[in-house]
């Protein structure tokens, strides 16, 4: 159960500021190595961009082009990390890279970028990549043939980015963290030209305490340059880009790599829970974070695109299924947004305050590490870093990625003898190993204990409420859009999980105990958001491009 602000001690050594994928990536190695650490999150973890992503852990095969190789060494390793690490969240994934007659580079430039890609990874990549025939593989079936000059086949890995981010929070919290989810940072505390610590805001209770530390880390994405305008100069590392994804129906079993025929910048066209992920856009964007949202235009762009290269899928506008779009913090630099690198910064704007931009999601471990080496290097060491090392909580299998991809003997038997101690449909236990890994004995047996818990929440997707129930209970999820949109993914599915509304409110209802004017208030809040994200909202009531 989530801790209230009232209930903490309010010093620490290490205050983190945003519960995105690097706070909870430095809160896990800070709190590992020994630090009190406290991480404050103004919404729910992972609600800002680190929701908003194409689902990937990759090397980054388009970087090559951009002369970026140690950021794809980099990145290809810890792809490698966090397959070992969290196989349950991060799972192998095939791409295939089409070349026709107009693309911008050639076909020896996609050998050469694809064996490049190879060497970086130490030959150590799921499988290496092969050139296809054009006009005989089946990798190639429902691409426009037309104009096809070469493709390649090779892999990277799908991950479930908010359940990462969890996973980072509740391993923090198992050593020893205090994170906090709905906490405002409201102002630094700045004594004798220093950031001493932060004055914070529960939202519920509206109490407002000061957490003192000898470090404050800024962890605060596309709201980075808001939290800095506190500061002398009001500093802005920060140069936000927009990217966009849409959801539509299952069009591939294997992701594509295209190069847009208006731009030419790189999109993907992804498998993604049942569902396919095309994006993303890339354009400079300095709105307000909290306000974003999809533009017709954008949609229109990646539904033509992906009308380009998928002509049998016929998809129109109405095939959107749901939108989102997330902030890039990248580092402020001159260009074109597309071509801006990804590498990360730390800086240190005042004494005693850190922080982070740039980056990308696949290399958060790492940019982790160097930062908790940093604060070593301020407070003294404690203990060695072994998050490359050590499962994240659902992590700890008894398959390896491998057989946990391909399905393999154990998954189904864990599968099988699960589904029979619980009565609960093989389908669902499928999935619960799927999203909570080794931790799904746990959602299982509250199953055991209430068979009410085990009963489909609708009947389009295999979640059971037993999952409410550990959302709440476990994983501090406290609003019901926390469940849908990201302790779990019903809210992109079709029927956006309306018809679950009502059951999964009488859930957190009797965990938190909501009253009825709470509960009406909750429900109303979750429509609202279920809506934005499949906008039902007319698209005149939407920021245009």
């Amino acid at each position: 159960m989530r801790k209230r602000l009232a209930q903490i001690d309010p010093h620490a050594d290490l205050v983190i500021i945003g519960g995105g994928i690097n706070g909870a990536g430095v809160a896990r190695d800070a709190a590992e190595r020994g630090f009190r650490v406290i991480l404050v999150e103004k919404d729910d973890f992972a609600s800002g961009t680190s929701s908003r992503t194409s689902k990937l852990v990759h090397g980054g095969v388009r970087y090559l082009e951009q002369g970026a190789i140690r950021l794809v060494w980099e990145a290809c390793h810890e792809r490698q990390t966090l397959l070992r690490i969290a196989p349950h969240l991060v799972r192998p994934l095939p791409f295939v890279f089409p070349l026709y007659e107009d693309s911008r580079f050639p076909p020896w430039q996609l050998r050469l970028g694809m064996w490049l890609y190879d060497v970086l990874a130490a030959f150590r990549n799921v499988r290496r990549h092969r050139m296809l025939r054009p006009r005989r593989s089946a990798w190639l079936h429902g691409l426009r043939r037309g104009a096809l000059r070469a493709a390649a086949l090779y892999y990277d890995a799908a991950m479930d980015d908010t359940r990462l981010v969890l996973e980072n929070i509740l391993a923090a919290r198992a050593a020893g963290a205090t994170p906090l989810n709905d906490v405002v940072a409201q102002r630094l505390l700045i004594r004798d030209g220093q950031v001493r610590g932060v004055e914070v805001e529960e939202r519920q209770s509206g109490a407002r305490v000061e957490l003192t530390a000898p470090l404050v880390l800024a962890c605060a994405g596309p709201w980075t340059n808001a939290l800095l305008s506190q500061l002398p100069g009001s500093p802005r590392p920060v140069a936000p880009t927009r990217g966009t994804h849409i959801v539509v129906r299952r069009l591939r079993e294997h992701a594509l790599t295209l190069a847009a025929g208006r731009d030419g910048r790189v999109f993907f066209v992804l498998p993604w829970v049942g569902l396919t992920l095309v994006g993303t856009t890339d354009a400079r964007d300095d709105s307000d974070p909290d306000e974003i949202a999809p533009t017709e235009s954008e949609i229109e762009y990646l539904v033509a695109e992906a009308n380009r290269f998928l002509p049998d899928a016929h998809l129109t506008r109405d095939d959107v299924i749901a939108a989102f779009v997330g902030l890039r913090p990248l580092k402020d630099s001159h260009g074109d947004a597309s071509e801006r690198g990804r590498e990360h910064e730390i800086l240190e704007p005042l004494p005693g305050l850190l922080c982070v931009v740039g980056g990308k999601y696949t290399t958060y471990r790492t940019v982790a590490e160097e930062i908790v080496d940093r604060v070593e290097k301020r407070l003294g060491k404690r203990k060695p870093c072994r998050t490359d090392r050590t499962a994240l909580p659902g992590g700890q299998l008894a398959w390896s990625a491998r057989e946990h991809w391909e399905e393999g003997a154990r998954f189904q038997e864990a599968v099988a003898h699960e589904a029979s101690e619980s009565g609960v449909r093989p389908d669902a236990v499928r999935h619960l190993y799927r999203v909570y890994g080794a931790r799904a004995p746990r959602v299982l047996a509250l199953v055991h204990e209430n068979d009410a818990l085990g009963r489909a929440l609708c009947a389009h997707q295999p979640h059971i409420g037993a999952e409410v129930v550990i959302a709440v209970r476990e994983e501090m999820a406290l609003h019901l859009d926390d469940w849908y949109l990201r302790r779990s993914c019903v809210g992109f599915h079709a029927c956006h999980g309306f018809d679950s509304l009502e059951r999964v409110a009488d859930l957190f209802a009797a965990e938190l105990g909501w009253n009825a004017a709470t509960r009406a208030q909750e429900i109303g809040r979750a429509r609202r958001e279920l809506e934005r994200i499949a906008l039902t909202r007319s698209p005149a009531s939407r920021r245009s491009a």
